[in-house]
């Protein structure tokens, strides 16, 4: 018979600790002919973490956007919660670590969980693991955890990583945004086609991570799909049936390479990818005439960001990045420039904080973007913060932020971390 002590004594290894936060957020709407209140999404996310002696670890965290609108049209809809007070509810991470599983010198963690590749400050070509979080337009650079199966082998002061990923998580978009980047596609109906999930369709990656003298860096290898749909085949219906356009997802190959060092307590970085696709053809059918046309080529091409970051004396920082092609770009002769910068200094004992950044797009070097977000946050109390800032765009026809105009806004936010 095992002893009371015994299940104790286990549960007190297991002993699970809890945190998490609550944001509330507030946009409005400014670049179209009147100000909105934008029906943007409020965030709890609540997560626990559970050591099981020395050799377990588990990790899991609930996700809840809540909007402050009804979307209630009917009077059918007023019988339905959900409609009154809707909500996306979702599993954001949960996984196992394992350590020392078979040997001393390997680390295994199975689950839903973010793989975050790359040293550039979250604009990482390398960084193509987990699904791009394109659901808010002022925070395009998150993203969304998946299930994977990864392996960590230590070598001395090196490490190789191996991942499986049994399919494809395609990227999130935001609510009735798809044009913003994707594209205006016109009116159309739409199908998605996923990958059949078969262990052949499944995605694998490898990295080997080490350092050379005040060098760090890491080669890595991706083998799998881009999240974001490309379409396949259009067909122009007589009218006034809309158009039907096929979208799939392209498969392709990331060989990336990333550094990072510090000199003098300057931090500088480099990333990039070589992005090898397979060739994706377009074909079009309208009054029973069929045409192709080459959607995507399978010439290989080059993403990269370079950038650094530092502190000076009089508390200022600063950071730049140069990032050559963005998320959604793909192809040799579509990938774009961007600079970006952020200047932050703290005020009244550090109390408040006042931040700005700037992106500079530059497409083909022709036509420019420009976006410009500046930010004022209370940080006096532990845990808590007060912010309250702008997003504001502008770009010439045939730039990406050309699309995002009328999304002028300011916002306000408030988060407490527990």
């Amino acid at each position: 018979m095992v002893s009371a002590y015994y299940f104790l004594n286990s549960w007190s290894l297991a002993q699970p600790t809890f945190s998490g936060f609550l944001e509330l957020d507030k946009r409005f709407v400014t670049g179209g002919d009147s100000t909105i209140i934008d029906d943007f999404y409020n965030r709890f996310r609540l997560e626990m973490k559970a050591p099981v002696g020395s050799k377990l670890y588990m990790f899991s965290s609930l996700d809840l956007r809540f909007y402050d609108f009804p979307r209630s049209q009917s009077l059918d809809d007023l019988e339905q919660i959900e409609r009154e007070f809707p909500l996306d509810f979702t599993l954001w991470e949960a996984f196992i670590d394992v350590y020392g599983f078979l040997s001393d010198n390997l680390d295994i963690r199975v689950g839903k969980q973010r793989i975050a590749w790359g040293k550039a400050d979250k604009l990482n070509p390398t960084d193509n693991l987990n699904p791009n979080d394109f659901s808010d337009i002022i925070n395009f650079t998150e993203t969304i955890p998946s299930w994977a199966f990864k392996g960590t082998w230590y070598v001395g002061d090196h490490q190789l990583t191996g991942v499986w990923l049994p399919g494809i998580t395609p990227v999130l978009l935001p609510r009735d945004g798809a044009n913003l980047f994707l594209g205006d596609l016109g009116a159309f109906n739409d199908e998605l086609q996923l990958p059949e999930r078969t262990p052949a369709n499944s995605m694998f990656a490898f990295r080997w991570d080490g350092s050379i003298d005040k060098w760090d860096y890491s080669f890595s290898y991706f083998n799998g799909y881009d999240d974001i749909p490309i379409p396949t085949r259009l067909t122009v219906n007589p009218p006034p049936a809309s158009p039907e356009i096929k979208m799939e997802f392209p498969i392709m190959q990331v060989i990336g390479a990333d550094l990072v060092t510090e000199l003098s307590g300057i931090r500088l970085w480099a990333e990039a990818g070589l992005f090898w696709p397979e060739k994706v053809e377009l074909v079009s059918e309208a009054n029973g005439v069929i045409n192709r046309k080459i959607q995507l080529e399978d010439d290989p091409y080059l993403k990269f960001t370079i950038g650094g970051d530092y502190t000076f004396s009089n508390g200022i920082y600063l950071n730049t990045q140069w990032m050559h092609g963005f998320f959604t770009e793909r192809g040799a002769g579509e990938l774009n420039d961007y600079f970006v910068a952020r200047v932050e200094k703290e005020y009244f004992n550090d109390d408040v904080l006042i931040a700005l950044s700037n992106t500079l797009e530059i497409n083909d070097w022709k036509q420019l973007g420009y976006g410009l977000s500046p930010e004022l946050t209370y940080q006096a109390i532990d845990n808590f913060e007060a912010g309250l800032g702008a997003f504001l765009i502008w770009g010439e026809e045939g730039t990406l932020f050309n699309s995002w105009e009328e999304l002028d806004q300011v916002f306000v936010r408030f988060r407490l971390d527990f």
